[in-house]
């Protein structure tokens, strides 16, 4: 995306493709008015912001392609800041590209993904950290996603970053006012300077631990259903995805492929995972199965380790719980229904349940979720979501750090000052974007056309 396109007037159809009650087609630019006005039946050079009116679309021979509802928005009273139209038509994608066809025929240019958002930004209406929330928040899958995106809009994440910077700032400008006005002999507590960073330094450590959390709440977490075979891991896998999704049988290795499904489980999005029974076998296709369950053992998120209740636990259990981090497992004695007190076992997280009989899973889902979210930051604290601010965060810390050692080892201030200036500089690239135009490009082409 180019600074220099920024003088066009653009248009998009905003709302999702195919058929609906309404249509929403958006025009932004300097033109927007005398682009509508040239198909639209008012004139609208005599009408206030932020006015809406009943009229119809014509195209050059005065036909009527439909009768739309038209929103005025002047600048800089406006999403963009610029003077924006919104044309809301009955939602039929032929009518629609009609009158998109008629704006770009009258001089407005189709909008690329983001651009809208873009112009915004570059405009500041908004700085990048809400540019890129308004796209999580679109993406957004569940309530607490939601939230933190609307948080991160309303400007969370960018008052946390301005405070790292005025704190940052007072203790520049008392280095560099003893850097500048040495005759001056001004007094410089190197230890309230130390203590400062240091308080700071932990802030951002705190900050930079949310993006574990964030992470979970928009990407999908893997929960792999693990055990020997014949223990209910289908059954379970049918009960959570609320699906048909595996084959169940009373016969042994029945699962031989690993299965997955993508559910959202209260305020988790979940990549729900299947495995085949681990156990000794010389069958050579159940083998297979097992050796990719083995793999799902490494590189899944967090696991449920199922145990039959009626049989026991047996050498192929205790083999599984020895490859298997117990403290992202939740250990489920299935078929409750079968016998109700199995074996008391020497580990935490252990529950009861029968995936055929649907017993204890209102409480399983609860466990589920308070496992992956065990240790989430207070509600009122900011959360991270973007791998780009956390990076970039990491980065203004480890500078602090490097002042931190320099004000230890007694270095000269100017190099203390230095640190703590790319710390800052970090900060600002995170909200304005000094960044070179490829990024931004990259950041904003993950949005849909029309936002």
């Amino acid at each position: 995306m180019n600074v220099s396109d920024s003088k066009d007037t653009i248009c998009a159809i905003a709302t999702p493709l195919g058929i609906g009650a309404v249509s929403i087609i958006r025009l932004s630019g300097k033109d927007s008015v005398k682009i509508a006005n040239k198909i639209f039946n008012k004139n609208l050079y005599r009408c206030n912001s932020h006015t809406v009116h009943f009229g119809k679309i014509l195209d050059k021979n005065k036909n009527i392609i439909d009768r739309v509802i038209l929103i005025l928005m002047l600048s800089p009273r406006s999403y963009t800041k610029e003077d924006v139209i919104e044309i809301h038509t009955h939602g039929n994608i032929l009518i629609s590209k009609k009158i998109l066809d008629l704006l770009v025929e009258r001089g407005a240019r189709l909008a690329k993904p983001g651009e809208f958002t873009y112009r915004a930004f570059i405009n500041g209406k908004i700085d990048l950290t809400q540019a890129e929330a308004v796209q999580s928040l679109i993406s957004a899958k569940n309530e607490k996603a939601l939230l933190i995106a609307k948080d991160h809009l309303e400007g969370k994440l960018s008052k946390t970053i301005s405070f790292f910077k005025k704190k940052l700032l007072e203790i520049a400008s008392i280095l560099d006012a003893y850097i500048e006005f040495p005759e001056e002999e001004l007094d410089l507590n190197k230890d309230k300077i130390k203590k400062r960073l240091y308080l700071l330094k932990k802030k951002m450590d705190f900050l930079i631990k949310t993006f574990f959390y964030g992470k979970k709440l928009f990407d999908k977490t893997s929960l792999a259903i693990i055990g020997t075979t014949n223990v209910g891991k289908s059954t379970l896998m049918n009960v959570l995805s609320k699906k048909e999704k595996a084959i169940v049988t009373n016969i042994h290795g029945t699962t031989r492929d690993i299965l997955e499904e993508e559910i959202i489980l209260n305020s988790l999005n979940l990549k729900l995972i299947d495995t085949a029974g681990i156990r000794d076998t010389k069958e050579e296709i159940e083998e297979e199965g097992i050796k990719r369950s083995k793999k799902i053992l490494k590189n899944s998120d967090f696991f449920l380790l199922l145990l039959d209740a009626e049989k026991g636990i047996n050498k192929d259990d205790l083999s599984i719980l020895k490859m298997i981090d117990l403290k992202k497992t939740l250990i489920l004695w299935n078929k409750i229904d079968l016998k109700k007190d199995p074996k008391k076992l020497p580990y935490d997280n252990v529950y009861h349940i029968s995936a055929k009989k649907n017993v204890g899973i209102d409480l399983l889902k609860k466990k589920i979720e308070k496992l992956i979210m065990k240790d989430l930051p207070d509600k009122e604290e900011v959360v991270l979501i973007e791998k780009r601010h956390k990076e970039i965060i990491k980065k203004a810390r480890d500078s602090l750090e490097n002042a931190i050692k320099n004000v230890e080892e007694n270095n000269f201030i100017e190099i203390i000052s230095e640190d703590i200036k790319i710390s800052l500089n970090y900060l600002y690239s995170l909200l304005k974007g000094d960044l070179k135009e490829d990024i931004l490009s990259t950041i904003f082409s993950k949005f849909c056309i029309g936002k």
